[in-house]
């Protein structure tokens, strides 16, 4: 059985997801103050501001521990929200913020339009653009999952954009990859019903 851990380095409530992570069966460790990362998969949740998460990373060596786990090809990464966004070069939110750039790109706040009320939160569909290597995830065209967000991620490279969402009529990037072992939602699977469950799932199962 694969591996799982998540790293808790003080962002967000991480039970919902380890508990979401262990109802499809899988067995999930939680990673804080370690030298190293013993697992398949590690998956990099949070809640906040972009600067606060990468200066809390930074800390730890955080940013260096990942870097060697994604040396090993068989082992991938999986960030969610916050999460995902730190995996770009560049955060906006509070000051300009350098990420893990692990994906060419910066998180900037949604376009202003008038009356445009944030954070956005609530459920929205996901539509994919491009799944790369990851078939599984056409099966999840047009599906709802859960928001809540500020801020989103434009990568570099169209490449890197697998699903696109839209609130307010604006569109933005739901799903990115460095379309090898780096993969990243906007939205949160573990709060996003049965189908966040499936979604889940079929992460941990697929991602290799």
């Amino acid at each position: 059985m694969k591996k799982v851990s998540i790293l808790d380095y003080g962002m967000g409530n991480i039970a919902s997801l380890k508990n979401a992570i262990e109802k499809v069966g899988f067995e999930v460790d939680l990673l804080s103050n370690v030298k190293s990362i013993n697992s398949n998969i590690l998956i990099i949740p949070g809640v906040g501001a972009y600067n606060a998460a990468m200066e809390k990373i930074k800390r730890k060596n955080y940013d260096k521990i990942i870097t060697n786990f994604l040396k090993n090809k068989d082992n991938c990464l999986f960030g969610i929200c916050l999460g995902m966004q730190i995996l770009l070069t560049l955060g906006e939110e509070n000051k300009l913020t350098h990420g893990l750039d692990l994906i060419k790109g910066r998180v900037s706040k949604f376009e202003t339009k008038k009356n445009i009320k944030l954070p956005n939160v609530g459920t929205s569909k996901i539509h994919i653009k491009n799944s790369g290597k990851f078939n599984f995830l056409r099966k999840y065209d047009n599906e709802k999952f859960y928001f809540i967000h500020s801020y989103i991620a434009k990568p570099s490279d169209s490449k890197n954009i697998l699903a696109t969402s839209k609130y307010e009529d604006i569109s933005f990037n739901s799903i990115i990859s460095n379309n090898l072992n780096v993969l990243g939602t906007q939205f949160h699977p573990e709060k996003s019903s049965k189908i966040g469950l499936d979604f889940l799932q079929d992460i941990i199962k697929n991602l290799n």
